[in-house]
């Protein structure tokens, strides 16, 4: 049993988000690994940044987005024309 493998749940031990939970989504090398979490974007991570936990899933998470707002489109302001004044 590998310590480091996919779908295994570890706690964030460094960096912004330190303490969340998190799921190996893929092994890139000895090094990194590619983590996501309901509350972690996907990322690399260092595996000396994770401690693993005896838990294993075999579904992986899906992070929860801020909803994206609709841009109400531009209307495009009519430059005003400015009067000469007539000269003298």
């Amino acid at each position: 049993m590998a310590i480091i493998e996919k779908g295994r749940i570890c706690i964030i031990t460094k960096g912004a988000d330190a303490g969340k939970e998190a799921v190996i989504k893929e092994v890139i090398d000895k090094n990194f690994v590619k983590i996501i979490g309901e509350k972690v974007k996907e990322r690399r991570s260092n595996i000396k940044h994770l401690e693993p936990t005896t838990r294993t899933t075999s579904t992986m998470p899906t992070p929860k987005l801020k909803p994206v707002k609709e841009k109400k489109p531009q209307q495009i302001k009519s430059k005003e024309v400015k009067k000469e004044k007539p000269k003298k």
